[in-house]
């Protein structure tokens, strides 16, 4: 079904800042209007799990002057990074960091046993974000991870299936790995990219660690998603778990973007998953 929220998103990066106003099309979501901006590299400092907002006041800039571009508005969804998050279907003692220090919400996904999907980040940086959005006059009225919201504008157009299915999401630093059994997610992780391995060697040990954990050996489909996906990546994906694949971008879940939007094609998809998640 469908979520009603107010037509702009902003997906938050430590490097950049998108602005999308979303609409309603005859048939799927319209990105009626899209622009990136970007960041200094000293806004944001390397944390355990989010990243601290370091410089509070450059942050505070940009997006008053997102707003002064961008007209009246004065409430968001804002997407934040995927590796900001710890996204798992855990026990809260096994979090890296004092539970007390994090924003915490959950989903429950059964209740016999009981299972939860629980998304946390570091409280004082997503606190801190929120402020400079107040201070522009713009309410912040959903945070969520931004691969999550790419899922949900995949499954909003897929026939309902009970078998295994695989998600990637791939992007320069980081990407996330998830398996969903029906609609149920077995697993959800996000991994640095450190340089040690290349992308396909870890695509290939992800894949193995699926297949001797949860026995995902009769996956129905792969998606991934990210911007610049080449067929090396794609291909990878196909042979590790013998499934087709299925490239994902704006143009599958668009009628129309406003201008050039390849450069961040991948966060504008993740805006239209807001609507349909």
């Amino acid at each position: 079904m469908a979520r009603s929220f107010p037509p702009d998103v902003v997906v938050l990066d430590s490097d950049s800042l998108v602005h999308a106003r979303v609409g309603r099309g005859r048939k799927e979501m319209q990105i009626l209007q899209a622009k990136r901006y970007p960041l200094r590299d000293d806004v944001f400092a390397p944390g355990v799990v989010t990243p601290a907002l370091r410089n509070e006041a450059l942050l505070a800039d940009t997006i008053r002057r997102m707003k002064q571009e961008t007209g009246r508005w004065d409430k968001v969804s804002l997407l934040l990074p995927d590796s900001w998050f710890r996204m798992n279907i855990i026990e809260l003692q096994s979090l890296p960091v004092d539970p007390s220090e994090l924003r915490l919400s959950y989903e429950v996904l059964t209740r016999t046993p009981p299972r939860i999907l629980a998304v946390s980040a570091v409280d004082a940086t997503i606190s801190a974000i929120e402020r400079q959005f107040e201070a522009a006059g713009i309410e912040v009225i959903l945070i969520e991870p931004a691969g999550l919201n790419v899922w949900n504008a995949i499954t909003a157009r897929e026939a309902a299936t009970t078998r295994d299915r695989i998600f990637f999401y791939i992007r320069e630093h980081d990407f996330t790995t998830a398996v969903f059994r029906g609609a149920q997610p077995l697993f959800i992780r996000s991994r640095n990219l450190n340089g040690e391995r290349t992308l396909e060697q870890e695509i290939r040990l992800s894949a193995t660690y699926l297949r001797d954990t949860l026995q995902t050996t009769a996956v129905e489909k792969c998606y991934v998603a990210g911007n610049g996906i080449n067929g090396e990546v794609t291909g990878t994906i196909g042979s590790e778990f013998s499934a087709p694949v299925v490239k994902v971008t704006l143009r599958d879940v668009a009628e129309q973007a406003s201008g050039d939007t390849s450069a961040y094609d991948a966060e504008l998809t993740a805006a239209t998953g807001v609507f349909t998640g």
